[in-house]
């Protein structure tokens, strides 16, 4: 990007916004938040949709076998489809082009993010023996261009909503929807995807990909021409390995071990958030700042001195947070750990993640430190047996669950990232990224922590019930007054 450019866009930055109920001086970063709080300023709508090429032959498509990440989610939509559940989910992502866009450009930069990426041209079938993606050639992409007209600010933001709500889903294709809101002097780029194909990490990976292709492009350089590493080849992979493990077997040693411990694959959480299990109740999206840079830094520093990264803190400190807030003495929960340590997927595009539990102690006895060296130690042991599925360990060690749409009983769910060290995350001033998960029902309260150069933040989705709200507010104070009290001490 130019330096007139550059200067344009952190301009930008000075400009009057809506007050919202997250702090807006942390609007230049990178943040994880609800669709709702997401500034958007008056502009030209246009938009882009990949289609089949009239002249496509079916048998010219290539066939690959889906994650079991994806086989699941892919049966959950065909069972919500079946019980008439009307239910709306996608991620999504925003970032923003400093100055005046070139629309010829955007396109050309959007259909090689596409072309890049294997999953983004599948579309899903199920058949006798799983579920197969049947995958598009990048010569057969075709985008197709629609022009939505102006739209005041609000009438954007609604439109997205709309937008991404009726189009996004898991049983039609295509699978995601791309877009730019043209303003004066600045464009929002637009995108939303089903899970099936996208986790959070990748979310960042489109934005450097896509940012990255629309300047060169913009300055007449040729792009590389090698695809990304493809999320459909580490899918067939990991069904290589692990189609054939039985319940009994070593690779689920360390999933037996925390039933053993925990109760159960899916132990409760230990608070009352007034649902019933099995039940979906309307989803509650919303995000705090926790800690701002400087006491962030402060409790990263903290976690060194004790052995322990900052992530592994983190989770020292809900640990603490839950036993003030419901007396546990032990926690149980879940972690989703990247599945991307092959050099193989650092750039790629997928849903490469794995949720795996972990068991730490927690009562009142043990000090900060002592906590933090429990988490670590389950880490360690946890990372070890990382590449065995999750969905595997459902389906064998908890059968009686695997029909369900999601898990029985709401449990701990703690997410961690960091977005400083993602790709270019020096331009995020300047592209500012927002991340928008979206769930309209769920029957739990995860959380989701992320770190960026204004702080730690939590972002979380809960049951919107009287008793779900209120417990994870309390939840959510205790976690902010732990982690202001380890702060202090640091």
């Amino acid at each position: 990007m130019t330096e007139s450019q550059s200067d344009a866009a952190r301009a930008i930055s000075g400009r009057m916004f809506p007050t919202c109920f997250f702090d807006p001086d942390w609007w230049t970063e990178v943040r994880q938040i609800p669709l709702s709080d997401l500034d958007l300023t008056p502009g030209h709508i246009h938009e882009w949709r990949l289609r089949a090429p009239e002249t496509l032959d079916p048998v010219t498509l290539g066939t690959k076998a889906a994650s079991f990440n994806q086989e699941k989610h892919f049966m959950a939509a065909v069972s919500a489809r079946r019980e008439h559940a009307s239910e709306d989910y996608w991620v999504a992502m925003t970032f923003q082009i400093p100055g005046q866009v070139d629309l010829t450009t955007l396109e050309a930069a959007l259909h090689r993010f596409v072309e890049r990426h294997e999953v983004l041209r599948c579309g899903f079938e199920h058949l006798v023996g799983g579920l197969r993606c049947d995958v598009m050639s990048p010569a057969d992409i075709v985008l197709e261009h629609t022009d939505v007209g102006e739209r005041t600010a609000a009438a954007a933001l609604s439109h997205l909503e709309t937008t991404f709500n009726e189009t996004i889903n898991t049983l039609t294709w295509p699978l995601f929807r791309m877009g730019v809101v043209v303003g004066g002097d600045h464009s929002t780029v637009f995108l939303a995807f089903d899970h099936i194909v996208c986790d959070g990490i990748s979310l960042t990976v489109a934005v450097d990909d896509i940012q990255r292709s629309y300047a060169a492009l913009a300055a007449g350089e040729q792009l590389p021409t090698e695809p990304a590493g493809s999320y459909l080849d580490f899918a067939e992979s990991q069904r290589g390995r692990y189609s054939g493990i039985a319940a009994d077997g070593p690779e689920l040693a360390y999933w037996r071990s925390f039933i053993d411990e925990s109760g159960g694959l899916f132990p409760p959480i230990p608070l009352d958030l007034g649902v019933e299990p099995g039940r979906m109740y309307p989803a509650r999206n919303l995000t705090v700042r926790l800690l701002d840079d400087e006491d962030a830094t402060a409790f990263e520093h903290l976690c060194a001195q004790h052995g322990g990264k900052l992530f592994m803190g983190l989770l020292a400190a809900v640990g603490i947070a839950l036993r003030r807030v419901s007396g546990a003495t032990t926690y149980h929960g879940f972690l989703p750990i990247s599945e991307r340590r092959d050099p193989r997927w650092r750039e790629s595009f997928g849903w490469f993640v794995n949720t795996m539990p972990i068991t730490f102690p927690i009562s009142e006895s043990l000090s900060f430190p002592e906590i933090l060296d429990s988490v670590r130690t389950g880490f360690h042991s946890l990372i070890r047996h990382v590449d065995v599925p999750f969905v595997k360990a459902w389906e064998l060690l908890a059968p009686q669950y695997y029909h369900l749409r999601t898990w029985p009983f709401p449990v701990n769910f703690f997410s961690f990232i960091d977005y400083r060290k993602m790709p270019n995350a020096s331009e995020y001033d300047v592209w500012r990224p927002t991340t928008i998960p979206q769930a309209s029902h769920t029957n739990t309260g995860n959380m989701w922590f992320y770190r960026n150069s204004s702080g730690i933040h939590l972002n979380r989705i809960i049951a919107d019930t009287p008793q779900c709200r209120q417990a994870m507010s309390d939840y959510q104070h205790a976690i902010a007054d732990t982690l202001t009290e380890l702060t202090e001490t640091a």
